[in-house]
């Protein structure tokens, strides 16, 4: 496997300033809490695959805000016995018709908050102190009730994002992620640095979010290797056909886990992640002699670079990171019925020490499908005498 240390974009959301809490005394629609993001390429969708700032902008689900209010507290102080009280699971999403007065960067949400004016007592000293919002995100967002149970499932029962920390639990949020079983429903979970202990800003001020990618990319690339003395990837007769019917990937203690909210750590991860290339998941299909895959030749090429599996970062052990690859050899030959040899290989390879998958890093599995020729080698002895002795004795003759 190849390790090619990439980090991941980072995708940079802007949160501009205003929110509203019930003890406000004053607050205008000036103030109110409005959002901005950046986070690349247009999509109709970010659910699956890689978010960039382009495609969360053209998402259907956005990201999700969770916001505290500790008062006058810091959030280190009040954070084991605050709950998310300002906003919970908040759903923002781009909008190019948005009211520019009440969304400058068009990044929409409903109910509007505002910033707390710090006029909660009515002291004039304490009215100078500054009331402070902690926020915290991630992308995409899901909904869920209040008990942080999806109301719908992405990309289904059990998988993707399967629930997010309740409302009524005190200190930073988390997010609970099992990786989907199809490789082609892969999801770009995202969290960003919290912004702690913000205070009333400006109307053009902005609390700034930067996201990050919470999982780790493997990006799967095949290749014919072809043994003559030594493995080469020069010699594939152009009569011969590498199909790749299936490859699965396993790897274990990466498929379910919880991600703080708060730095990104990684809790409780188990299972093993199990995802299945096939014919509906290849970049492009192939038929020869009836079989039909991905058309492996002796360039490394990606299955499909739209579709990378994403899994809970952390530590491989010895023997649980499984590649299972099934391919069919197929060569032309007008003397056989039929007009080919068709043979059926079924490999499997495992990892012979631990492996290491770091969070927001993309590694390249270079899976090489090896030919051997067959050779044919001859002896023809010399004629020699047999073993044993083969003398007849015939009757003498007597005749006189």
């Amino acid at each position: 496997m190849k390790k090619s240390l990439i980090f991941a974009a980072v995708a940079a959301v802007v949160l501009s300033a205003c929110a509203k809490i019930e003890t406000v005394k004053v607050a205008s629609v000036d103030e109110a809490v409005t959002f901005g993001v950046y986070a690349g390429n247009a999509a109709t969708k970010a659910t699956y695959g890689d978010i960039t700032t382009d495609n969360l902008k053209t998402s259907a689900d956005g990201f999700g805000v969770f916001a505290y209010y500790t008062e006058e507290n810091e959030w280190a102080d009040a954070s084991a016995s605050t709950k998310p009280n300002f906003m919970y699971n908040q759903q923002v999403k781009h909008d190019d018709a948005a009211n520019t007065t009440l969304y400058p960067s068009k990044w929409v949400y409903t109910p509007i908050k505002y910033w707390p004016n710090g006029q909660n007592n009515t002291t004039v000293e304490a009215q100078t102190i500054n009331d402070k919002l902690s926020f915290f995100a991630y992308a995409p967002q899901i909904a869920t009730s209040n008990a942080g149970v999806p109301e719908t499932a992405v990309p289904a029962d059990g998988q993707g994002i399967t629930a997010v920390s309740a409302n009524d639990v005190t200190g930073a949020p988390t997010v609970t992620f099992t990786v989907p079983a199809a490789a082609d429903k892969q999801i770009d979970l995202l969290w960003a640095t919290p912004m702690l202990n913000q205070t009333k800003q400006s109307v053009t001020g902005t609390v700034n979010f930067v996201f990050k990618h919470a999982l780790a990319k493997l990006n799967v690339k095949v290749q014919a290797v072809v043994d003559a003395v030594a493995p080469t990837t020069s010699n594939l007769p152009a009569a011969t056909k590498i199909i790749l019917e299936s490859l699965e990937l396993k790897a274990g203690g990466t498929k379910t886990g919880t991600l703080s909210l708060a730095d990104g750590t990684w809790s409780s991860k188990s299972g093993e992640t199990d995802v299945t290339y096939n014919t509906e998941a290849f970049a492009s299909t192939t038929t020869v002699n009836d079989k039909t895959g991905f058309n492996v030749t002796e360039t490394a090429t990606d299955l499909n670079s739209a579709i990378s599996p994403m899994i809970v970062p952390g530590e491989v052990a010895t023997g649980e990171y499984v590649i299972i690859a099934n391919y069919w050899v197929i060569t032309e030959d007008a003397a056989l019925d039929g007009g080919y040899s068709t043979v059926q290989q079924i490999i499997k390879k495992t990892n012979t020490s631990a492996i290491t998958f770091e969070q927001s890093k993309k590694y390249d599995v270079l899976v090489k499908l090896g030919l051997t020729n067959v050779s044919f080698d001859v002896t023809v002895e010399n004629w020699g005498d047999p073993a044993g002795s083969n003398s007849v004795d015939l009757p003498a003759n007597t005749a006189s």
